[in-house]
């Protein structure tokens, strides 16, 4: 990618599930000045974390796990009006009959994981045995997020179905962003116009999506294609969120709370935002 000038490009981390779209369907040929990384939240939560990444639309947990490196750009999050669709777990028997039977964790999503412990501990009171995708037989039930969990949704295959972010909205009475907009600290000081532009450009890009979604839909859909038929990706997105509020603020709160609870995290990290 060609440099605009003697300061190094913004590294962003994209994650090319659908969800994500409304950020990046106009960056997909690029965009000057910003050097783009693809992967799952799990993968870019570890380029965060090791300074080859400066910004991600990432996991809530690995903002907490490493807060005191780490802002959050104000008024963005992935999240959902009772449903969120593609954070997802499946399971064979009610969830609260999973007591000591195995849950497959997802490989792509540290926040969903740590949702599916707090909730499974605090919320329906069972303690099952989690385990790394792979491990050993076949489990009781999975989580799954993105496109994979679209396609494991549709195909109809598990007979209990939970979405995530909707039995969370039914037990605390609050949306839970499952990704924010992760910046590191460190970046802002070096380059702090370079973070303004780049969040204007992100609030623009929600806006030109919400005006034209299948327009923007088809661009998506020829880099990345679609986990399904172009109207059920529009419908999808009739249930997405992508503005934080102070609900969903109370959500992360008590979201990491519970996970300190848990012993998932050292301490309930605070909310610190990027000055723009």
């Amino acid at each position: 990618m060609t440099q605009t000038s003697d300061v190094r490009e913004l590294r962003v981390g994209r994650i090319p599930f659908l969800v994500c779209a409304p950020y990046f369907h106009g960056s997909l040929d690029g965009l000057p000045g910003f050097e783009f990384t693809d992967g799952p939240p799990r993968a870019l939560n570890k380029l965060l974390a090791a300074g080859r990444l400066d910004c991600a639309p990432s996991s809530s947990f690995e903002y907490a796990r490493n807060a005191s490196e780490y802002l959050l750009l104000p008024g963005l999050c992935t999240s959902g009006r009772g449903e969120v669709k593609s954070v997802l777990l499946f399971s064979r028997e009610p969830w609260e009959g999973l007591a000591g039977k195995r849950i497959e964790l997802s490989p792509d999503s540290d926040t969903s994981n740590a949702l599916v412990r707090v909730m499974s501990r605090f919320h329906f009171r069972v303690e099952p045995e989690f385990r790394e995708a792979g491990e050993g037989v076949a489990p009781a039930a999975k989580v799954a997020i993105g496109d994979a969990a679209l396609r494991e949704s549709a195909s109809g295959a598990w007979p209990h179905r939970y979405d995530l972010a909707q039995v969370w909205e039914a037990w605390q009475g609050t949306p839970l962003p499952l990704g924010i907009w992760i910046l590191r600290a460190a970046a802002q000081l070096a380059d702090p116009g370079k973070i303004r532009a780049y969040h204007a450009h992100l609030q623009r890009s929600l806006l030109d999506f919400f005006a034209a979604p299948e327009e923007c839909l088809r661009r998506w859909e020829k880099a990345y294609g679609l986990p399904f038929s172009m109207d059920k990706a529009l419908d999808f997105f009739s249930t997405a969120d992508y503005v934080l509020t102070p609900g969903h603020e109370t959500s992360l709160r008590v979201y990491f709370e519970l996970c300190a609870r848990a012993g998932l995290l050292t301490e309930a990290a605070p909310l610190r935002y990027a000055s723009l």
